[in-house]
């Protein structure tokens, strides 16, 4: 199964579809939430299964914060990351897998593109195809689940602005 995930889109549709279009073939897309909204709209657009949660950014807007599910076997959150204080680190979210529930644990808020691997399973942050920050580019992730488990990946955007 091959996953794209997305964060911190902020109304750019353009950055969107050019991730989406970057990413090849997907099973699924996950925005990890600011702008929510964009992922729904996008997938609507091209057909593709979405998972979204809400970030800080989507005010007065209906939809989950988190959200967990199963994705072949293995145990998917994910969260914005702003009520895990993830702009000032991720010990609240390590913290978060470590309680075992989880395999892999999705997040977005700081802009900035993280992998982790821990003994308890994988955090990710696919960073901001719209606005990086602290000196990353503007990226998304691939995740592939299969025979070798969870294999997560940051691609730069290839943008030209």
């Amino acid at each position: 199964m091959r996953i794209g995930v997305v964060s911190d889109t902020h109304g750019n549709a353009e950055c969107l579809r050019l991730a989406i279009g970057q990413m090849g073939e997907i099973d699924l897309l996950i925005h990890a939430g600011d702008h929510y909204r964009d992922a729904i709209n996008m997938c609507k657009e091209k057909g593709i299964k979405t998972v979204a949660v809400t970030g800080n950014c989507d005010w007065s807007i209906p939809g989950a914060d988190e959200a967990e599910f199963e994705l072949m076997g293995y145990r998917v959150f994910v969260t914005h990351g702003h009520k895990y204080g993830a702009k000032s680190g991720n010990d609240r979210l390590i913290h978060k897998l470590k309680e075992g529930k989880y395999d892999l644990l999705i997040y977005g808020h700081s802009h900035i593109p993280e992998i982790t691997h821990m003994p308890e399973g994988i955090i990710l942050n696919p960073g901001s195809v719209a606005i990086p920050r602290m000196g990353s580019k503007r990226s998304y992730s691939i995740v592939d689940i299969g025979k070798n488990g969870i294999v997560p990946y940051i691609h730069e955007l290839n943008w030209q602005s």
